[in-house]
């Protein structure tokens, strides 16, 4: 089979989300897309739809195919009809979901699987992603069979699709108990599924009684490549998928010389039926639901929006104003809160750091990656990240940044966060500086990095006048917030209790008079809109320029 293997991509109204998956496809050189963008549910969609389907008109690095849905199909649907397009003209494909990001040679090594168990029936599928949850221990680097099908980045042939538009979940479960097979002998949430598929308008457990029904198997990486991106309240089966988020990922495993003969690794049911809950029965969503029902809305609201989310209130008129109403970032508390949760990152005992505070759970990916592989063009990268408290996006970036062959990442901070990082955190790559023109000493920057941290300063204006003159090649700003009505407004931003009882000053900018910084010495390259629940008329962009060569 040596025909193109396209990338089938189902899109919605998470343009942020999309941004991230676009890049991967685009690092992975994926010559054909067909994207199908599913129509707005409402008015409430209509603009990030809108924003959706003019970044895939805008893709111009491989052939792509779209189709605009006219209404909105939603998932399910959307997934069979348009994987059923495209098995109806290309031998193999590739499934993508737009909350879903990847390792640079993912798509070379499902496609290597694809084609070499093109003809061979006792394999259904191919995916690049896995979990250790339900990884046998002894698989090395090599891949493993599974009979539970996979729907975070699958590969499949027109073959092992065939069939799926002709019977429902239920109806191929009831075919796979026909063979005398257990429906739950791979997970009891999967017979819940099943009979809810109609009604929720999901797809993927009728793929995976469809590999039931016919014997077939799925092939796994001996690790994952992939992972969810979508582990928010807009996510399908949010509460669900943040508990199969994976470790950091790794380089994606080599293309084995010899591919294993199709055979199901026989730890595969035992894991699957220990680690898979019944679809929605967790112990955290089942407490989630009781507290619903014992506490009226009007008393959870407010306890909710000041103990567990984020909150931007008042329209001050000065600095010293809204500091006056705030209690700022310089406290000792929160210095020592965010050393403490630095120092468990520093020692493996967290995975990433952010605001004080410690997660356990694969580090997100960040999109501001693919511009410092871009900036590392001779494979040496200088990134003076101002305001980085103790290098914390460092830490978080760093095992997706790859192999860079000279890295200095100079933090510019405060000076008690400069003297802890000093003591604590340099290690030959992260270093601490207390002003730009000290950490500029030893040369010009490739990348200033400005990540979330010109909304919290006195004079963000001013400050950012002056940190243009080091020079560097590209400026990443990153959480910035910006005033829809283009009048520039200062608010007080309030840390939810559940974290830490913190308040401080925070800008949201006319978007005008900010791009008019760069007028002259610096060109927008790329910007795109950050998914933070802010309140209506503000919201959080990221831009990222490139100097203007003279």
């Amino acid at each position: 089979m040596n025909e193109t293997i396209p990338v089938v991509l189902l899109a919605y109204a998470r343009p942020v989300h999309l941004a991230r998956v676009l890049a991967c496809l685009r690092e992975n050189a994926v010559p054909l897309l067909y994207a199908f963008a599913d129509g707005a549910k409402g008015a409430a969609d209509a603009a990030a739809v809108a924003e959706v389907r003019a970044m895939l008109r805008a893709v111009d690095w491989c052939e792509v195919r779209l189709t605009e849905r006219p209404e909105n199909l939603g998932l399910g649907k959307n997934v069979l009809a348009g994987v059923t397009a495209v098995a109806a003209k290309h031998e193999a494909f590739v499934v993508w979901e737009d909350d879903l990001v990847c390792v640079p040679g993912t798509y070379a090594w499902m496609c290597a699987a694809l084609r070499h168990y093109a003809t061979d029936e006792r394999v259904m599928s191919v995916t690049g992603w896995t979990h250790p949850r339900v990884m046998p221990a002894d698989v090395g680097e090599a891949p493993y069979g599974d009979a539970r099908a996979e729907c975070w980045v699958w590969g499949a042939w027109a073959r092992s699709w065939r069939g799926m538009l002709d019977e429902t979940a239920v109806m191929k479960m009831a075919a796979t108990e026909a063979h005398g097979a257990a429906t739950d002998a791979y997970g009891a949430d999967l017979p819940e599924m099943a009979r809810e598929e109609t009604r929720k308008n999901i797809w993927a457990v009728r793929w995976v009684y469809h590999h039931f029904q016919h014997g077939g198997l799925c092939v796994r990486p001996p690790w994952s490549m992939v992972e969810h991106i979508g582990f928010d309240a807009g996510a399908m089966n949010a509460a669900e998928a943040v508990e199969w988020e994976n470790p950091p990922l790794r380089a994606a495993p080599a293309v084995p010389a010899v591919w294993p003969v199709p055979a199901e690794h026989a730890e595969c049911r035992r894991l699957w039926t220990t680690a898979a809950w019944p679809a929605g029965r967790s112990w955290a969503g089942r407490w989630r639901r009781v507290v619903r029902r014992l506490v009226p809305a009007a008393v959870l609201s407010p306890l909710v929006e000041r103990f567990f989310r984020v909150r931007w209130v008042g329209n001050f008129a000065d600095w010293p104003a809204a500091a006056a109403a705030a209690r700022g970032y310089d406290s000792d508390r929160i210095f020592h809160r965010v050393r403490a949760a630095a120092r468990q990152v520093r020692e493996g005992r967290a995975t990433y750091e952010r605001d004080g505070v410690a997660f356990h759970a694969a580090a997100p990916w960040w999109p501001g990656v693919s511009r410092l592989r871009e900036a590392a063009g001779n494979g040496r990268l200088t990134v003076l990240d101002f305001g980085g408290s103790l290098g914390s996006l460092y830490f978080q970036v760093r095992a997706q940044l790859g192999e860079v062959g000279a890295l200095r990442w100079r933090v510019v901070e405060q000076p008690k966060f400069t003297a802890a990082g000093r003591a604590e955190f340099q290690n030959g790559e992260l270093e601490f500086y207390t002003t730009v023109t000290e950490a500029c000493d030893e040369g010009t920057p490739d990348v200033l990095l400005l990540a979330g941290v010109l909304p919290y300063l006195p004079s963000p204006l001013a400050t950012l006048s002056s940190v243009l003159e080091t020079g560097a090649r590209w400026i990443v700003v990153e959480r910035t917030g910006f005033a829809l009505d283009g009048k520039t407004r200062l608010t007080v931003q309030h840390v939810p209790r559940s974290i830490y009882a913190a308040s401080y000053p925070c800008w949201f900018f006319d978007r005008t008079e900010f791009l008019a910084q760069f007028a002259g010495r610096y060109r927008l390259e790329s910007e795109s809109r950050d998914e933070v629940a802010v309140p209506v008329g503000l919201e959080f962009r990221s831009l990222h320029f490139r100097r203007v060569e003279p």
